[in-house]
């Protein structure tokens, strides 16, 4: 039987928070906001509005370089620092270069795909631009490694939604039935696999509380042991598909 494991991307195998940080701090330090404000308030508010207007470029109301300078600009207004636009753009300019330069996969990532290949096909399901994701992927080292990138700019729905994972099945020729998903958000990772029909493992490195629904989910918390890891996963794989395996079949 041809088994899949579905990865999501961002802060699961490619370190999107030490990117991002990275870059924030050396934006913070240059900017007209680091006489008023704490590197940590400016990160803080820098967060909310990345969420923000990261849902209106998945929407395609407006495109990433838009969306990074209107970002900046909230961030300066939202702390009472006064910038020009020039100011504006030339913050979003230097996060985003900061950005490229700091990509990294995940500790471990890259040896734990190296693992799995061999034994299943690995899709990428991702919240995002399709550009913007095959490029960490090659950046990081983890594209040889996968066999379907499925983006939500591409499906045209996001995770939660089942859709996005019925495309990632179809792209890798396998059963919800004998695939699972990992992923670090809980909402759209965790509950958005198990309704569509497909078994979650959650990747929570910062061990963060677990929420009640869905119950009984493997969780893990570092991509190291590589093959340690990807043994468990495995596992988990093995389980799924014997429990789904019709009575009749598992007893011959």
């Amino acid at each position: 039987m041809r088994r899949a494991v579905l990865f999501d991307l961002d802060d699961t195998l490619f370190d999107h928070h030490r990117s991002s940080r990275a870059a924030l701090q050396r934006v913070h330090a240059a900017s007209p906001a680091a006489d008023r404000a704490t590197y940590e308030a400016f990160e803080r508010h820098h967060s909310r509005f990345l969420e923000e207007m990261h849902i209106e470029v998945l929407a395609g109301r407006v495109g990433l370089d838009e969306a990074r300078r209107e970002r900046f600009r909230r961030v300066f207004a939202a702390l009472g620092v006064e910038v020009t636009s020039g100011e504006t753009a030339s913050a979003a300019a230097a996060y985003r270069a900061g950005y490229l330069e700091a990509r990294r996969p995940m500790p471990g990532a890259v040896d734990l795909l190296a693992a799995l290949k061999p034994k299943v096909r690995i899709a990428i399901v991702s919240n995002n631009l399709v550009e913007e994701q095959r490029e960490k992927l090659d950046v990081c080292g983890l594209a040889p490694y996968v066999d379907a990138l499925v983006v939500s700019e591409e499906v045209g729905v996001s995770k939660p939604d089942a859709a996005i994972f019925r495309a990632a099945l179809t792209r890798v020729d396998v059963e919800a039935s004998a695939a699972i998903m990992v992923g670090d958000s809980w909402q759209a990772d965790v509950a958005g696999a198990a309704a569509a029909g497909i078994v979650p493992v959650w990747f929570n490195p910062s061990r963060r509380p677990r929420p009640a629904e869905p119950g009984g989910v493997e969780e893990l918390s570092a991509w190291t042991p590589a093959r340690t890891v990807a043994a468990r996963l495995l596992r988990v794989l093995d389980t799924v598909t014997e429990d789904r395996e019709p009575r009749r079949a598992r007893r011959h």
